[in-house]
C-alpha cells in the first residue's frame, strides 16, 4: 500500500464529529476488505458514470465499482425491496428524487462528505442525507437549421405565437422533466389564477406530449420532426452538438432546475467504500469528470464546459423534499389542463 495516494482525498474525512476511531488508511484497507461498491446511478454511463467509475477504480485500486443504471423509480424500488428480503446489494444511490421513498422507507444513511462543503448549500441536506452531483436546467431547446435566429421564442408569451402550433413537444413523464414540470414552473412563478391562465392559453397549441424521457424529446428535436422541445436540459445541446446535431437552448427565465443527488443505503453491504466514492464523486476530481462527460457539475469549485450552462440567469429550484411534497398536485393541474 502507498498510503500517499490515498491521503490527499481521504484526510478531510476523518473530521472528530464523522469519524471517531478511524484513520484514513484503516478506512482504505477496510474498503479494500469489502473490494467493491455498488452504485444505482440514473447518470449517462458513457458520458460520465463509466468514468467515474474507471477514475475511482484507478484513484483506490483494489475497490471495484459496479455501476448499475435506472431511472429514479426503479432504482429506489430496487433498494426498498433489496432490504424487505433482507438481502441489500446496493451501497451508493444518486437520481433527483430517489432518496425520498428510501427517506421514507428509513433506507438512508446520514454521511456528511468532507467534499460537499464545495456544494452550494441550497444543493445538499443540512443532516447529511443527500448532496448535489450535478445539476439539471429545464428550459427550451431548437435545432438551429430549422428555426430561423429571428423566430427563436425569447419569453412564455412567444409560445403563444399560432406559427407554434402543433410543432412544439415534451416528455409524457409525470416528474419534473416532463409537462408537469413546465406546468410547476409556471405556476412558481406566476401564481395559480395568472399561470393556470397562461397554461390554459398554451394547451391551444397542441404540444404533442412524447412518450420518454428529456433526452429522448432532445432526440426528436435533433431528428428535426419539432420545431421546439419544452423541458428539455440545456446540458443535453452540449452533449446532441458534440453528436454533430446543431441544437441551442433558451435562457427563458425563471429557468425550472433540480439536482441529481448522491446518498448512502442505510445497511449497505459495502459502507467504506461507499463513502470513499462518495467523497471522491463530490471532490474536484469527480467533479471534473461530470464536467467532462457534458454534465454541470454541483460544484462551487468546478465549472461547466460551457459557463453559461451553470449561471447567469434567474432559477426555480426544486428540492427532492419539495418535489415529493409538490409534485402531486402539479401533476394534477397538468392532466386537468392539457389531458
Amino acid at each position: 500500500m502507498k498510503p500517499v495516494v490515498v491521503l490527499p482525498l481521504l484526510a478531510a474525512l476523518f473530521a472528530p464529529q464523522i469519524v471517531q476511531a478511524q484513520t484514513p488508511e484503516a478506512l482504505y484497507e477496510a474498503a479494500k476488505k469489502e473490494g467493491l461498491v455498488t452504485w444505482y446511478s440514473v447518470i449517462l454511463g458513457d458520458e460520465a458514470a463509466l468514468p467515474m467509475a474507471r477514475a475511482f477504480e484507478a484513484r483506490y485500486p483494489g475497490i471495484k465499482v459496479d455501476h448499475q443504471r435506472g431511472n429514479t423509480g426503479v432504482n429506489a424500488k430496487k433498494i426498498i425491496d433489496e432490504a424487505k428480503a433482507g438481502k441489500a446489494l446496493g451501497d451508493v444511490f444518486d437520481g433527483s428524487t430517489t432518496v425520498v421513498p428510501l427517506l421514507e422507507a428509513g433506507l438512508v444513511e446520514p454521511f456528511i462528505a468532507p467534499a460537499a462543503a464545495d456544494i452550494p448549500e441550497k444543493y445538499r441536506d443540512p443532516q447529511g442525507r443527500w448532496s448535489a452531483v450535478l445539476l439539471e436546467f429545464l428550459t427550451i431547446g431548437y435545432d438551429v437549421d430549422a428555426v430561423a435566429p429571428a423566430d427563436v421564442p425569447k419569453s412564455r408569451m412567444d409560445l403563444l405565437d399560432p406559427k407554434w402550433r402543433g410543432k412544439m413537444i415534451w416528455s409524457d413523464s409525470p416528474g419534473l422533466t416532463g409537462g408537469a414540470g413546465f406546468v410547476a414552473n409556471i405556476l412558481m412563478d406566476m401564481g395559480e389564477a395568472s399561470g393556470t391562465d397562461y397554461l390554459t392559453r398554451l394547451k391551444a397549441q397542441n404540444i404533442t406530449a412524447y412518450k420518454g424521457d428529456g433526452h429522448s424529446v432532445i432526440g426528436q428535436i435533433a431528428a428535426k420532426k419539432f420545431a421546439l422541445g419544452l423541458q428539455i436540459f440545456n446540458h443535453h445541446t452540449l452533449i446532441e452538438r458534440g453528436r454533430g446535431h446543431n441544437i441551442q437552448w433558451v435562457k427563458m427565465e425563471p429557468v425550472l432546475s433540480f439536482s441529481n443527488n448522491i446518498g448512502l443505503v442505510r445497511g449497505a453491504p459495502h459502507p467504506n467504500a461507499a463513502k470513499l466514492f462518495i467523497n471522491f464523486v463530490l471532490s474536484p476530481e469527480g467533479q471534473a469528470i461530470i464536467r467532462d462527460g457534458r454534465h454541470i457539475p454541483a460544484s462551487d469549485s468546478v465549472d461547466a464546459l460551457e459557463p453559461e450552462l451553470k449561471k447567469g440567469f434567474r432559477v426555480n429550484y426544486v428540492s427532492p423534499v419539495m418535489a415529493a411534497e409538490k409534485m402531486k398536485g402539479w401533476h394534477a393541474a397538468y392532466s386537468k389542463i392539457f389531458d
